[in-house]
Order: C-alpha cells, then sequence, then structure tokens
C-alpha cells in the first residue's frame, strides 16, 4: 500500500495532455487543484480524489452537452460530460485527457 500510495494520481505530459485513472471531477478547476490533494490515505467515496480515480463519461444524449451527475453504478463519484470537459482544457491551456480506465 505505501508503494500505491506513492503513485502520482495524475499527471500532465508534454504539457498538453492531463492524464489519470478516472475521470474529471467538480472540483477540478486548476491543474495545482491537484497538488493539494493528500494522496497518502483511503481514496474518499467523493470530491477530488475519488473522481480522478472513478468518475466516468456520460454515455447517452446527455454527454454532448451535459455537465456532472451522479453515478449510481460505482456508488461514487460522477457522470461528466463534453462541457466540463472543455472547460477544463481551457482554463487549464490544455488539449485532451486521457483516462487509464
Amino acid at each position: 500500500m505505501e508503494l500505491f500510495d506513492s503513485l502520482p494520481i495524475a499527471c500532465v505530459v508534454d504539457d498538453k495532455y492531463l492524464a489519470m485513472h478516472g475521470g474529471i471531477s467538480p472540483d477540478l478547476n486548476l491543474i495545482e487543484d491537484i497538488n493539494d490533494l493528500n494522496r497518502f490515505q483511503e481514496i474518499p467515496l467523493d470530491g477530488l480524489f475519488c473522481d480522478l480515480m472513478w468518475a466516468d463519461p456520460m454515455k447517452d444524449e446527455n454527454a454532448k452537452h451535459g455537465d456532472f451527475s451522479d453515478n449510481p453504478e460505482r456508488e461514487c463519484s460522477n457522470y461528466f460530460g463534453k462541457k466540463p470537459v472543455k472547460k477544463l482544457l481551457k482554463n487549464n491551456k490544455l488539449m485532451s485527457v486521457f483516462r487509464g480506465h
């Protein structure tokens, strides 16, 4: 667990791409917000840390214009649409988000 807790939760690659396991969060405005997380703890059931690990993109018609919605399948985190992704990319001068999930 100490090794896992030492791994980065997300990273910016080549100053253009944001990479993480899960997805984005309504609590993520600037990439610097990630640096404020306490990485040395269990993953909480909500908030930025949880969303970076477990958030999923919306799959239906809401994805194009959607914002955020609850994710009942995981019983934690959220679904995110294109609107908040575009806003995050613009505010942080990034080109794309990559998820490993």
